[in-house]
């Protein structure tokens, strides 16, 4: 479809009444946090963690003793505001069109879709905040600004290995995390699924199918899945535990009718969030290095 009649696909014509969009539309970074509230553009929040474990025994009659307690760290990110905007022309809305009842509906559906994509790209790639200023956007850190405790480093040339991988899921074991998804490219997924070589390929029973993929990993530090990612690069993995993660709205994304400065319909999508991570620690990221 397009904005008008002269460039539109799908007006009635001798075509199939199917309307197919092929663009990639998963988000599953974004679906899997959870949704809280933000007040302000530099949204805060406050970590707190529990000290080591200690030898704890006390003899009879003892004495109590208190110490001060360890003061919350206060973390902080920057919201920052997302649109799409979309139009079409009064003829357009209203012409016999194949499988759209309302274009300006069927476009609105579609920027939604759009601007979901923006967002899980904003999260899972930026990995730097910025402030900004009354002529430069506001930028919110994403996943790689914040996991910093824990890193893997492969040496130069070297894929994924399981060895990597259960490297990073031990130092978020040690420091209390248990993290539950995967996050990884395609081509480092195709090596996750090469892990158990040839031999382990097999048949589903009462089908024909050949099932050669792993998603799901059991390591000696809990269960994770792995998740390919079509925004992620071949030198990022990110070893995840969802619960820690939020999307903080300052403004829910909604929709907003353009005034009408000519014979055409005008509408824009608009919101504006930020990322929190409220326990970086149980988070780990591997970084592969390309070889010479």
């Amino acid at each position: 479809m397009g904005k008008n009649t002269y460039v539109a696909v799908g007006n009635a014509e001798d075509i199939s009444d199917v309307i197919t969009n092929i663009s990639p539309k998963d988000t599953p970074f974004f679906s899997a946090c959870g949704k809280v509230k933000a007040t302000a553009t530099n949204h805060e929040w406050l970590e707190d963690s529990l000290r080591a474990p200690a030898d704890n025994k006390k003899v009879e009659g003892f004495e109590y003793a208190v110490s001060d307690p360890t003061p919350r760290v206060r973390l902080g990110n920057y919201t920052q505001i997302f649109s799409v905007g979309y139009g079409v022309t009064n003829t357009q809305e209203v012409v016999m069109k194949h499988g759209v009842t309302s274009e300006i509906a069927y476009q609105m559906r579609k920027a939604m879709k759009e601007i979901a994509m923006d967002v899980e790209r904003a999260l899972i790639t930026q990995a730097a905040k910025s402030a900004g200023s009354a002529t430069v956007a506001r930028q919110f850190g994403g996943v790689p600004f914040f996991i910093g405790t824990n890193t893997v480093n492969g040496a130069a040339g070297d894929p994924i290995s399981e060895e990597m991988m259960n490297d990073a899921l031990q130092k978020c074991w040690e420091k209390g995390g248990v993290p539950k998804k995967v996050y990884l490219s395609g081509n480092n997924k195709r090596i996750v699924s090469s892990w158990s070589g040839d031999g382990d390929k097999y048949l589903e029973q009462n089908s024909k199918k050949l099932v050669s993929a792993i998603n799901v990993y059991e390591s000696d530090f809990g269960i994770v899945s792995f998740v390919a990612h079509r925004m992620m690069d071949d030198n990022k993995v990110f070893v995840i535990d969802p619960d820690y993660w939020k999307v903080a709205e300052l403004r829910k994304m909604h929709t907003k009718p353009l005034p009408e400065t000519g014979d055409n319909k005008k509408r824009v999508i608009v919101g504006e969030m930020t990322l929190e991570a409220r326990a970086e620690k149980a988070n780990a990221v591997i970084t592969l290095t390309p070889g010479p």
